[in-house]
């Protein structure tokens, strides 16, 4: 499944978000832990109940392949079983990889991730920041198995932008990530005009935003960190063109439940899913 089906999948829901999970134990609600042998078990299915619950309502979902392996083997057998779910049930999966590697750590990886059912997903998020010999392997095997690669760009934080927007050559650092985006992406582009090579920006930057849309209009945008207290859909709404396409925003929603905590979870997420949609369709029409 690749960035020609995201977007289908987006204009049918008329919906241009996704769910992030990158759950931690001591956010999860109370049963998530106590009506389950273990609290990683618990997270497991409070994340599965989730995507049960949205099904027909999100287009994607972005799971952190990092918040799940730092809870042991466990934590990856629930990792596999919301990766497997979330296929099953119709979700565009993009998995957060990000790990720093060199050009044959990233080859082998690149092969495991984007090829066979072992971690299934339609794309991978990365850091630019590497190089390109740990990013083009995963572009060279996501061409293969036609899916897509999300290269980060700009992270949430102010710390992000020390080193992020500093000037370097008549450009800020992120754009030059940009320009080699742009360069690598441009055989991989799809009937929807956007390329398989896709950028991550984020949500508490709108000047960033509104600089990769006009630059670079190839350039998919999986804006992150709508959570965030200073992030909004406002900001998010500057990575869409025209149309209401070219971007996916992200949000995690499963401490939604932590406002309300004598409700059922569960709903508090859809409700949460929702409000979201309501606050971007605010600012954008997908048409």
């Amino acid at each position: 499944m690749s960035i020609d089906a995201l977007k289908t999948k987006i204009r049918k829901l008329r919906n241009p978000s996704a769910l992030t999970i990158a759950p931690t134990l001591d956010t999860l609600p109370p049963m998530a832990m106590t009506e389950f042998d273990s609290p990683v078990r618990g997270m497991g299915e409070y994340c599965r109940r989730a995507l049960e619950a949205l099904k027909d309502q999100i287009p994607a979902v972005k799971v952190s392949f990092g918040a799940f392996a730092l809870l042991g083997p466990e934590g990856l057998q629930e990792l596999k079983s919301i990766l497997d779910t979330a296929k099953g049930l119709g979700y565009y999966v993009i998995l957060d990889w990000q790990r720093q590697e060199d050009e044959s750590s990233a080859k082998a990886a690149a092969k495991l991730l984007l090829s066979g059912e072992l971690w299934p997903c339609d794309a991978v998020v990365l850091s630019c920041y590497p190089g390109s010999a740990a990013v083009k392997p995963y572009i060279q095997e996501a061409n293969a198995e036609k899916k897509d690669v999300f290269v980060v760009l700009k992270t949430a934080g102010k710390s992000g932008s020390e080193l992020q927007d500093l000037q370097t050559g008549g450009r800020t650092v992120y754009t030059a990530g940009a320009d080699l985006l742009a360069k690598w992406g441009d055989p991989a582009v799809e009937r929807c005009g956007y390329s398989r090579v896709a950028a991550v920006g984020n949500a508490s930057h709108m000047a960033s935003l509104k600089v990769l849309r006009e630059k670079y209009p190839r350039l998919f945008l999986l804006v992150d960190g709508l959570e965030a207290g200073n992030a909004n859909a406002r900001n998010a709404s500057f990575a869409f063109d025209r149309m209401g396409y070219g971007a996916l925003v992200c949000c995690n929603l499963l401490t939604a439940w932590i406002e309300n905590p004598e409700n059922d979870p569960v709903d508090e997420i859809v409700n949460a899913a929702q409000k979201m949609k309501r606050n971007i369709s605010t600012y954008v029409t997908v048409l």
